[in-house]
């Protein structure tokens, strides 16, 4: 990469030329295609966004910001590639984007031997553990993001035996950690804990063994297509109590798909998702609704998943700000001081206010958001509204 070289005509009619400072690389892996395209695009679009408004108010010390994708093909292995590409080939100065954990994981390593920071929009960081140096991450995990706050749900609304179902996955295996953790927080007993394949094809045992346990709440660990099936089997064989679900149905597809079975169905999310609906005290109101507005404004339908490129994009920015400006990305010695800048830079981030909550990272803590930073969201009439 070489910064950008312009002619100027000087009053004297002196021949000059200007340099443009090299931009910093922003290199993206997102699902663009496959299962997991659905949560994907959103990422894609908003980062773009948040990239081409910072660079319209002049960028980040008076260099551009550009970004890179690559899909990812829902599949890890490709997510690999594309992050030792975007390391090697592209000079980026961060990896970013990711919709999955196993693809967030799997590429971490290729990261840490670049020496260059990995910011993911997938729950691959378990808040409590003591986090590995170059991954960060915009989601907020299961045990932070939704299943307290699901559980809470089901009991407030009489529940006292609760059953929980998850998808065999590495997302299904973090929200069953998290779900054993919060009922022992919370000093109960589940009723019973029973999972599936991603290939599913009939849940009717699964199903059966959560109504003889006597279970009167029922929580659903899942993708969006998978959870509308145990969901539907759920109530077609009877289950009339409370029916929660875990945060990956907040996709766009979720309502249509589930059509009748999804009204009432309580999950949580990200506050942009109801952004108009927040109240003005909300510290976060404004970002919500300037993500949503121009979001929508573009593409025609807001997508629930747009706040992690937008997130990324604005800590990746916040933390460039604190970066030497003469540093020179282009150069290969500068690049390797600019990435160990900028994951030092992210670490000590503090009082960022995101789509995700409010960011403060520390040494700790490459998670930085509290529990309770989604809000619990019901289908009602048909839309996505807060529950409270």
């Amino acid at each position: 990469m070489v910064a950008c070289i312009g002619i100027v005509l000087v009053s004297s009619g002196t021949v000059v030329f200007a340099q443009t400072p090299s931009p910093y690389v922003l290199g993206f892996t997102l699902d663009l295609t496959g299962m997991r395209a659905d949560i994907s695009m959103g990422p894609r679009r908003s980062a773009q966004i948040k990239i081409d408004e910072i660079n319209a108010a002049g960028g980040i010390n008076g260099r551009q910001l550009r970004a890179i994708f690559y899909d990812g093909e829902s599949d890890p292995v490709k997510n690999v590639k594309n992050v030792k590409r975007i390391v090697e080939v592209d000079k980026a100065v961060a990896c970013m984007g990711f919709a999955a954990v196993d693809a967030s994981l799997a590429s971490l390593k290729t990261a840490e031997d670049g020496k260059t920071l990995l910011i993911s929009g997938a729950p691959c960081i378990v808040s409590g553990r003591s986090p590995q140096k170059w991954l960060f991450s915009t989601c907020g995990d299961q045990k932070v993001a939704s299943i307290p706050e699901l559980i809470k749900n089901l009991l407030d609304r009489g529940s006292k035996k609760i059953a929980y179902i998850y998808i065999d996955t590495a997302f299904g295996a973090l929200g069953n950690a998290a779900f054993k953790s919060s009922c022992e927080k919370l000093g109960i007993t589940p009723a019973i804990i029973e999972k599936y394949v991603p290939s599913v094809v009939d849940l009717s045992p699964q199903i059966a063994h959560i109504q003889a346990s006597g279970a009167d709440g029922l929580l659903i660990t899942g993708n969006v297509a998978d959870t509308v099936k145990v969901l539907k089997t759920a109530r077609d064989h009877g289950i009339t109590y409370p029916i929660v679900c875990d945060y990956a149905i907040t996709g766009p597809d979720f309502i249509p798909l589930a059509g009748k079975y999804g009204e009432g169905i309580v999950t949580t999310g990200q506050r942009a998702i109801v952004a108009h609906d927040l109240p003005d005290t909300d510290i976060q109101k404004k970002v919500c609704v300037e993500l949503y507005d121009k979001y929508a404004k573009q593409f025609g339908a807001y997508n629930n998943y747009a706040g992690h490129g937008w997130d990324q994009v604005t800590l990746i920015a916040a933390a460039l700000r604190k970066i030497n400006p003469k540093l020179d990305p282009a150069k290969e010695k500068d690049l390797d001081k600019i990435r160990v800048d900028l994951r030092d830079g992210l670490e000590n981030l503090k009082g960022v206010v995101g789509v995700s909550g409010v960011f403060n990272y520390s040494e700790t803590d490459h998670l930085g958001l509290a529990e309770g930073c989604y809000p619990a969201l019901v289908v009602r009439d048909g839309k996505w509204r807060l529950y409270k």
